[in-house]
């Protein structure tokens, strides 16, 4: 085998690497136009289709974003006036040139139109294969002819690679009526990154049904199966669900990447209240404390950083999930298998005969498992877990309707944490901006309020979005005297809700959502998103009864 390497780039982090960056940089300033860091740069479907990939490679330039009217470009010479003419012409748009380092442009020729290339060559195949009779071009897709000679393979390999490449937590392969569109989730907002004809996705669903071991001749009933996929110097493991639609089979791709995990609970973005409530309650030797959120908003992320934070050779921590997303050194692990008849309840019933000192539920489902977390808490267990609840206050008159004595609940329960997720702004074209009227009303400003607010004007480190990663909201609910009073007498959400907010015993989303938003991390649209549905209803007690930092709320 002959080693291959990339001339005129040297490896990213060393030394020459940094040098060649820094001179970059530097005739970038020079020349009053942006650098471009090509491999974390993302691009949409509809932006690089508007450069045709022959005219990229020749010109030695690569679309980025687009702003209105304006295409944003990355140039190994963006002094090239011939270049610039015929891109303009090209794209029928103001061109505004950035430089890159010109063994970065070899990679994202590959990396961006690669896919599109790859199905361009697929659908030609198929295109052939429908001159064959029916049975040749079925044997041709079926499980025994899948190798690595099948184009289709190849264009499995690169979606799931772009999808890692660019941080992708899932991969969403839908059909419609003509066209097979593929969609990625980045920062929580999906985007799609191509499309094609329908004709491709029979091979499509059989090559990933096959790697995932499910049943490939299955086409009517849901199915889920699990790839360990290498990728970057890592293993990833890739979780598959298949979905039957009336349009066809639909697939999601669920991305576990421990690399991008977050293991330090100062880095997990908590307001220094609740950093050190959060502390105390997962440092107690007994009880429950939850974590409450809808899917996606990082509930397993909060779990794991906290397990790292009390992880130590003395204590034996055991923890039962669905899946295992981070291997821990020391804590042991068990991952549940409902198809064997291995689930939370059955589980956690043996790990009580273990010794453990902490043990860590994925997620409470049921009254069973419910019954048995809290009574391990009252036998001198700390016990971690999530519940699918709107806020920290709902996740009490949730365990009492899965038919946990009242009593028990307030006797167990330590402290809840429910969270969301939001998109960060991106630092390089962060600017303060003037918030819409009705948003300042439905987060709960008065109408007198002038806050500070920011937004993202869109660059080519955000790829003209104007975010670039995210970050968490919080709200803690401590269990104070009162409150406990009230849960055993059987006071309902609302109840609750005001005595936490009467005794200062709850920090609420929205406050956290307030105060970043303020501070230039994330913009009000975002905060208003994710919080609408977070202590009520959106037009009761979304708005007004969540108390703000700056302001009166308004109802």
């Amino acid at each position: 085998m002959v080693e291959r390497t990339c001339t005129g780039r040297k490896p990213a982090g060393t030394p020459g690497h940094d040098g060649e960056i820094a001179a970059a940089e530097a005739r970038a300033k020079t020349l009053g136009v942006p650098f471009s860091r090509l491999d974390s740069t993302t691009v949409d479907r509809e932006i690089i289709e508007i450069v045709p990939e022959a005219v990229a490679r020749r010109l030695r330039a690569i679309p980025l974003f687009r702003v209105e009217n304006t295409l944003s470009v990355a140039m190994a010479d963006p002094t090239d006036v011939v270049a610039l003419d015929e891109l303009r012409r090209v794209s029928n748009l103001n061109i505004l040139p950035s430089l890159c380092l010109p063994g970065d442009l070899d990679s994202a020729f590959d990396r961006f139109y690669r896919v599109d290339s790859a199905v361009r060559s697929v659908m030609e195949q198929i295109r052939t294969d429908t001159e064959e009779t029916e049975g040749a071009k079925a044997a041709r897709f079926s499980l025994d002819r899948v190798d690595d000679g099948v184009p289709v393979v190849n264009l499995v390999n690169l979606i799931l690679l772009q999808a890692i490449r660019d941080g992708a937590s899932d991969i969403h392969i839908e059909p419609d009526d003509k066209v097979l569109r593929v969609r990625y989730r980045i920062d929580g907002v999906l985007r799609e990154v191509h499309r094609s004809g329908i004709e491709i996705h029979p091979s499509l669903v059989s090559r990933i049904k096959t790697m995932a071991g499910m049943d490939i001749a299955e086409k009517r009933l849901p199915q889920d199966g699990r790839i360990l996929v290498g990728a970057a110097g890592r293993e990833i493991d890739l979780r598959a669900s298949v979905l039957p639609t009336v349009q066809g089979e639909k697939i999601c791709l669920r991305i576990l990447d421990q690399g991008s995990l977050r293991l330090d609970l100062g880095e997990i973005g908590f307001p220094d209240t609740i950093d050190a409530q959060w502390r105390e309650a997962v440092g107690r030797p007994d009880g429950v404390v939850l974590v409450t959120g809808p899917t996606g908003s990082g509930k397993t992320s909060t779990l794991y950083a906290s397990l790292a934070e009390i992880n130590s050779i003395e204590r034996n921590i055991v923890t039962v999930e669905d899946p295992v997303e981070y291997d821990f050194p020391v804590i042991n692990q068990v991952q549940v298998n409902p198809k064997a008849g291995l689930d939370f309840a059955k589980v956690l019933r043996s790990i009580l005969r273990q010794d453990p000192d902490v043990i860590m539920v994925g997620e409470i489902r049921d009254g069973e498992t419910a019954e048995i977390a809290v009574r391990a808490a009252l036998t001198g267990h700390l016990v971690l877990s999530t519940l699918h609840t709107n806020d920290s206050v709902s996740a009490v008159t949730r365990l009492v309707d899965m038919g946990i004595p009242a009593y028990l609940v307030a006797s167990s329960v330590r402290g809840i944490l429910a969270q969301r997720l939001v998109r960060t702004i991106c630092r390089r074209c962060r600017e303060k901006c003037d918030a819409d009227a009705d948003l300042l009303q439905l987060a709960g400003f008065s109408a007198t309020t002038s806050p500070t607010t920011w937004m993202g004007r869109g660059c080519h480190a955000c790829g003209g979005t104007g975010y670039k990663g995210r970050t968490g909201l919080y709200e803690f609910l401590r269990l104070t005297r009162s409150l406990l009073r009230a849960v055993v007498r059987g006071a309902d959400e609302g109840e609750l809700f005001r005595i936490a907010i009467d005794e200062d015993a709850l920090s609420t989303l929205r406050e956290d959502g307030l105060k970043k938003v303020e501070t230039g991390v994330t913009t009000l649209e975002e905060v208003v998103r994710v919080t609408r549905t977070a202590g009520g209803s959106d037009d009761d007690t979304a708005a007004s009864a969540q108390p703000v930092h700056a302001g009166e709320g308004e109802g």
